[in-house]
């Protein structure tokens, strides 16, 4: 189970009892409608804890790591737990990436008591999901709810194993929507549900759902200095991460190749537009990148991508995610005339490319092969004219317009100098150290003509 820390005040959790007590003798709500929904929800536990599955993981030493990308999990650092749920009747089951990003074996335990081994599906870490597969058939499995429909005060039950507590149940409230508790990840896209039905270590992974047993959320992140403060992924997001986990292993993401902020009432009245002027603003458009494309120009102000209105930059950067490379989306711009000194609205087409990959699997072949370039050795003569060392350095001979290499910008004729300020001399050292660091975000000097810049990495399952 994820935990963040958590900065405020303490928080008293009253249980459910408690609250139907004070809101009846208040007289806040009808006590009628206040009995229907929460007289018992054994009858939607019963229903839906089969669904419900106990994923233990085992890993070596070597392969834990406390500094890894998402590391709020499990206390039990090489021996884990979680909880999962079956969501399809094949044996297709959802639990968190972090649940089971390091492990060698992973077993998944039925309520009927059965075992059997998990192999990976796909893996997404953005989003902290992952789809596993056990040779299993006809299994109950689960159906998701819109997670849009939801109202902060709607009760919710989860169901997993905390502390290795198989298939307890706790209920609950939302208790707010889309939350960003990751700010520096953005994990989810700033989404997250809260609720106060009690969470802890070994729900991770483990389904949230509504009052007619559909899931909702996927449990995911505790606070690790309040009670009954517990973060889900909501499961309108969930089911599209499903699809292209079970379709490709992965997740494609869109990509507009922008920085970008919120519109504020001060910034809008600054440079002359309307207080309520709400959108984002483009601080500025990556080279070559789709946006630049598409004449997105810094300075202008995204009010629309597609019909939904704009507001908040987790917002953009989920939809254009979500958005299949390659697809053209209608946008509402607002652009500084100069000339006039105006600002004026106008629609642009923005053609969406393609994210590079986040993560790329380096557990089999070469690494520098999932880089898709060639390597080789810098001529003597190239490097007398670059002033390199000898020994210093491996010369990029070819680079697949199309790979990895090519997407983070390394071109033809670059010189690899170091990776994590670690000095390379042949290819043998960049695999190497690739393997070493592929839980970090990898940093490569490189020597273009008489230059020298850092590219990043992004991280390497």
């Amino acid at each position: 189970m994820a935990s963040f820390p958590y900065r405020g005040v303490t928080f008293l959790r009253l249980t459910g009892f408690v609250w139907l007590w004070v809101g009846l003798w208040v007289g806040l709500v009808p006590s009628s409608q206040v009995l229907a929904q929460v007289a018992s929800f054994a009858p939607l536990v019963k229903a839906q804890r089969e669904k419900v599955v106990h994923i233990s993981t085992r890993a070596s030493e070597e392969n834990g790591d406390e500094d890894s990308a998402f590391p709020f999990r499990s206390p039990d650092q090489f021996q884990g737990m979680g909880s999962g749920f079956i969501v399809s009747a094949d044996g297709l089951i959802l639990t968190n990436y972090h649940v089971i990003q390091d492990a060698e074996e992973i077993e998944v335990h039925l309520e009927n008591e059965q075992k059997f081994k998990g192999e990976i599906v796909g893996l997404d870490a953005r989003t902290d999901l992952a789809l596993i597969r056990i040779p299993a058939k006809k299994l109950p499995f689960v159906n998701f709810g819109d997670s849009s429909t939801l109202e902060v005060g709607d009760w919710v039950v989860a169901i997993g194993n905390p502390l290795g507590l198989d298939y307890s149940v706790t209920a609950g409230i939302i208790s707010a929507k889309g939350r960003n508790i990751f700010d520096a990840e953005n994990v989810a896209y700033g989404e997250f549900l809260q609720t106060d039905a009690a969470i802890n270590p070994g729900n991770s992974g483990g389904p949230l759902f509504n009052l007619k047993g559909q899931v909702i959320g996927v449990n995911t992140a505790i606070s690790s200095r309040g009670q009954g403060i517990g973060f889900a992924v909501p499961s309108n997001l969930v089911v599209d991460i499903i699809r292209q986990l079970r379709e490709n292993g992965r997740v494609i993401r869109g990509w507009l190749g922008v920085v970008i902020q919120e519109v504020t009432p001060d910034w809008a009245v600054t440079v002359g537009l309307k207080e309520t002027t709400r959108g984002i603003l483009v601080n500025d458009v990556v080279p070559g990148a789709p946006a630049a494309k598409s004449n997105l120009q810094k300075g202008d102000v995204i009010l629309n991508f597609g019909p939904e209105r704009l507001k908040k930059v987790p917002q953009l950067q989920k939809m254009v995610a979500l958005t299949p490379p390659g697809k053209e989306v209608l946008a509402q711009i607002l652009r500084l005339d100069k000339e006039s000194n105006t600002w004026k609205q106008q629609p642009l087409t923005i053609t969406i490319g393609r994210a590079p990959d986040e993560r790329i699997a380096i557990s089999d072949g070469d690494p520098v092969d999932r880089l898709d370039i060639t390597l080789g050795e810098v001529p003597d003569r190239m490097r007398k004219k670059l002033g390199l060392d000898p020994g210093l350095g491996v010369l990029v001979e070819k680079a697949n317009p199309e790979g990895l290499g090519a997407e983070i910008g390394i071109k033809e004729g670059d010189v690899i100098l170091e990776v994590d300020r670690q000095e390379v001399e042949t290819p043998e050292d960049l695999a190497r150290f690739l393997r070493k660091n592929r839980r970090s975000r990898i940093s490569l000097l490189i020597q273009r003509q008489r230059s020298t810049l850092y590219l990043n990495l992004p991280q390497w399952d």
